[in-house]
């Protein structure tokens, strides 16, 4: 009888781990903290010059490496009209890096952007305190260890 019970836990507990392996394999967005592939969403043709309809979304779905799609969650901020984005110095973007063009998704559209990193002092000085005043439990030192992008329209 125990050997029946051990054998029917065993079996459940394979099919649960091959499901959840079929799912990591086929997902195209990413969930919570782990990646997803190329992102599913209607595409946007028109270019954006003010990004400040962004502030209805908590956060953004950022695509990188168009050869190999990878896409993660991101926090945003805004400074006047132009949207920017942010990360530790993260994999993907190390990838934003080595390919500036991307595609982010904002509800159901997939915007077509390019990510021009910020390293000017006195702007990148600017954009840490962006940063910190819409992510006020930030300090300054982390701002200071982050990369960060202006995005815009390509």
């Amino acid at each position: 009888m125990e050997k029946k019970i051990l054998k029917g836990i065993a079996v459940g507990l394979a099919l649960l781990v091959m499901t959840l392996f079929v799912l990591y394999v086929n997902r195209s967005d990413p969930y919570g903290i782990l990646p997803g592939k190329q992102l599913v969403g209607e595409e946007a043709t028109e270019p954006i010059d003010d990004w400040s309809f962004v502030q209805q979304y908590r956060r953004v779905t950022v695509e990188v490496r168009p050869s190999d799609p990878y896409s993660v969650f991101a926090g945003y901020f805004l400074m006047e009209k132009d949207l920017y984005i942010s990360s530790a110095q993260s994999r993907w973007a190390q990838f934003l890096r080595e390919d500036p063009n991307i595609r982010i998704r904002l509800g159901e559209k997939i915007y077509p952007v390019r990510a021009i990193q910020i390293e000017d002092p006195v702007r990148l000085e600017k954009v840490h305190l962006g940063y910190t005043g819409k992510y006020p439990n930030r300090t300054m030192e982390q701002a200071v260890g982050r990369w960060f992008f202006r995005i815009e329209s390509r």
